[in-house]
Formats: structure tokens, C-alpha cells, sequence
């Protein structure tokens, strides 16, 4: 019997003040164990963990490979390994991404439409600051509810949920190789390959970057993409929040610049689309708030 319906894998690094409504978010939609590696961390992690870890549903890894030497995909490669055999499926995700199912409270009966299939690909839904220059202890799906239009470039970006038991190993941060040269699916149950990965888009960072909430058909920032164009959200998304507030994406940028990825870009302006008021998950919020007092009564 497998240990685990759906487990996630996450790399992060002093995102402590995140880390209690990601994991009690997940529990809500079905996620039963969290592999976390910890990569580097200075804001004691491990005081909010340890909760999770007592109840036996966080394995937590220390992960000191510098970021660019590949940490997340290492990180990955690692994580798919320990549950290989042990769980029905896997995601890896980041901190500000938040995997559930469109119109149920849980992944698990969408999943099984998919068991054909040895991963999906889910779309994300990018969220802009709403406006927001402070950060603030609320969480962060009650305080962004503003995103992009569905179908906006950067929209068409995946991050994978695999079966363990047909996946080799991951290809970068987003997307996964499978047995005898098998492909994911979409959620509309299309077949999806990878694109070549484009080289010139690095050295046009500083021009698009510039140009931010100007731009509509070019991404500046994707180092990939699947070979279907169409954005589809509608049995399973990806809520994605890479700014925040202009105090917490600075905070992190800081972090960032280490490896240059944000070097001569405006990353913030590019991100920061609220055309779309959509508070999808506020119906998470009674029991999120209740998960994570009990979670942090207990740290």
C-alpha cells in the first residue's frame, strides 16, 4: 500500500513567514506529506516546522547547493526518488504557488481522471501586488486578489504533477521526463512536449523588463514552455504570487540578486497585473485560519 495519495516537494529559503499557510493550505486540497529542502535559511524554519514534523507529515532536508549549481532540480531529483513507491503522485512546487482543483475542495477526485496519464501539467494564474506596499502577517490568498487575464503570456507557464512510478527525472525547476518517452497531459487531457528552450530571451530581460504591464505576447522570463498555447484552468490551477507587496518583493529581490536573475529588469512591474479581481480561494479562509492557529499554538 502506498504511503501517500499526493505528496509535495518544495525548495525555499527564509520564507519561514510563509511556510505555516502553505503547508495548511495544501492539507485542505489533499496534499497528505511535504518534502521541504531547506536552502540556506537564516529565519529558523525549523521553529515552524515543528509542528508538521511531529505529526509526521513534513520531512524536512537540509539543502545548502547553491541555487545556481541546479539546487532545484537536484532538489527534485532527490525528492522524486524518496517517493518513488511510496506515493500516487508528486508535486514540486514553490512557496507562492498554491496547486488546487477549480471547482472541488480536493485534488485527489480530479487526479483520478488523469491515472492514464504519467503527469499533468497545471497552468498558473499569476497575482499582482493589488496595490500593496507593506507586508502583512494576513495570509497571503486573503490579501491578493487580483491577477492577470487568463490568458496572458505568462499564464501559460506549468509546474507538474507526476506518477513517481513512470518518471525518470525532472527537466528544470517546471517539468518532468517520463518512461519510454511518454508525455504529460494538460488538464484538457491534451499531450504536451517541451518547446526548445529559447537563449536570446536573457539578454532582452532589460528592454521587456522595462516595459512591464506594457507587454501582452512576449515573456521575457520563461526559460521553457510546453507545446500547447492554450490556457486552461477550469479542473485544475496553479495561484501564483511572485511580488506580493513592494515591501516583501524587495525583501526577497535582495536574495535574488545573488544570482542575478533580476539584474537590469523591472521583474515587479513586469508581474504586477491586477486587470482580474478574482478571490477564488477565499473560500479556503475559515479552515486556513483555523489550521494555521492550531499550527502555530503548537510552534
Amino acid at each position: 500500500m502506498l504511503d501517500s495519495q499526493l505528496t509535495a516537494g518544495a525548495i525555499f529559503r527564509d520564507e519561514a513567514a510563509y511556510l505555516t499557510e502553505w503547508i495548511a493550505f495544501h492539507r485542505l486540497v489533499g496534499v497528505d506529506h511535504f518534502i521541504l529542502y531547506d536552502n540556506g535559511s537564516s529565519d529558523d524554519p525549523e521553529a515552524v516546522l515543528a509542528p508538521f514534523r511531529a505529526e509526521g507529515i513534513v520531512t524536512l532536508v537540509p539543502w545548502p547547493i547553491p541555487f545556481h549549481e541546479k539546487a532545484a532540480q537536484r532538489a527534485y531529483a532527490d525528492c522524486l526518488e524518496r517517493v518513488r513507491g511510496r506515493a500516487r503522485w508528486l508535486t514540486c512546487l514553490d512557496i507562492d504557488e498554491f496547486l488546487f482543483a477549480s471547482g472541488q475542495a480536493s485534488l485527489i477526485p480530479v487526479l483520478r481522471e488523469y491515472e492514464l496519464a504519467p503527469g499533468v501539467v497545471v497552468r498558473w494564474q499569476v497575482y499582482g501586488s493589488s496595490g500593496q506596499q507593506r507586508a502583512s502577517s494576513e495570509p497571503v490568498i486573503a490579501r491578493f486578489r487580483q491577477r492577470a487575464a487568463t490568458n496572458w503570456i505568462r499564464n501559460r507557464r506549468t509546474k507538474s504533477i507526476v506518477d513517481p512510478a513512470r518518471t525518470l527525472r525532472p527537466i528544470g525547476a517546471h517539468h518532468f521526463e517520463f518512461l519510454n518517452g511518454d508525455l504529460a497531459v494538460d488538464e484538457t487531457k491534451q499531450r504536451v512536449g517541451l518547446t526548445p528552450k529559447p537563449r536570446f530571451k536573457k539578454r532582452l530581460r532589460p528592454l521587456f523588463g522595462r516595459l512591464g504591464p506594457l507587454l501582452r505576447f512576449f515573456d521575457p522570463y520563461a526559460a521553457g514552455d510546453i507545446t500547447s498555447r492554450k490556457v486552461s484552468v477550469e479542473r485544475l490551477r496553479i495561484n501564483h504570487y511572485p511580488i506580493k507587496s513592494r515591501e516583501e518583493f524587495e525583501r526577497k529581490a535582495r536574495f535574488k540578486r545573488e544570482k542575478k536573475r533580476y539584474a537590469g529588469v523591472d521583474y515587479f512591474a513586469y508581474h504586477d497585473r491586477n486587470e482580474v479581481f478574482d478571490p477564488i480561494l477565499a473560500r479556503y479562509l475559515p479552515e486556513l485560519a483555523q489550521a494555521m492557529t492550531r499550527a502555530n499554538r503548537a510552534s
